[in-house]
């Protein structure tokens, strides 16, 4: 590991609710919190040969910051399928995403189109916490779905992320350095996700 990278927390912060913040209740598990602002890398786990940036572990300690995932945590989250709201092990039967909300498409080398999945998946129960706290979900009126049962492949992201600049500045120069990742997934699902977008 290096001597460690930090980046601002601009913005507004919100103000706790009366019984304070619940990691798992009333805050994502994979939500960057102010006191999480340090960076540093290491050798990648999920992605051999390659480095990760990796994030300071401060979860509950300042603020969270809903707009800003946990780099190190969404990681584990999505090559794990640990649950995106309280961290657990989300087991093949209750595995859930919300594809019409987030994630995009991805071209492929013969030009047909994949669903590339952002955010880590969710347990049913914990899909309707997030159905009723979240405001982009709630006026989304979004539905989680199954995750697929077909094969996914996890894929790095070595491109800088929006608000990572300042982090990216810092880091050694000509590293290849694994950011985030999403996870690809196969025609079926993808089908799937076209349809529930409107584009199939």
């Amino acid at each position: 590991m290096t001597g460690g990278f930090s980046a601002s927390t601009d913005g507004p912060l919100p103000v706790a609710p009366a019984g304070g913040w619940v990691i798992g209740g009333n805050v994502p598990w994979s939500v960057s919190w102010t006191e999480e602002g340090s960076y540093d890398i290491r050798l990648s786990t999920d992605f051999p040969g390659l480095v990760d940036l990796v994030q300071v572990e401060r979860p509950g300690v300042g603020a969270p910051r809903f707009a800003a995932l946990h780099i190190s945590r969404h990681r584990l989250g999505m090559a794990g399928h640990l649950c995106h709201v309280c961290g657990k092990a989300t087991p093949p039967r209750d595995r859930y995403v919300f594809p019409k909300e987030s994630g995009g498409f991805v071209v492929m080398p013969d030009d047909s189109s994949r669903y590339a999945g952002n955010v880590p998946p969710v347990h049913l129960a914990c899909a309707k916490r997030a159905q009723q706290l979240c405001p982009h979900l709630r006026s989304a009126f979004a539905e989680p779905v199954a995750f697929p049962r077909e094969e996914s492949r996890l894929i790095e992201r070595t491109s800088v992320m929006p608000g990572m600049e300042a982090v990216a500045r810092d880091l050694p120069r000509n590293l290849k350095v694994v950011f985030t990742c999403y996870r690809l997934f196969g025609p079926r699902f993808t089908k799937q996700v076209q349809q529930l977008r409107g584009l199939g």
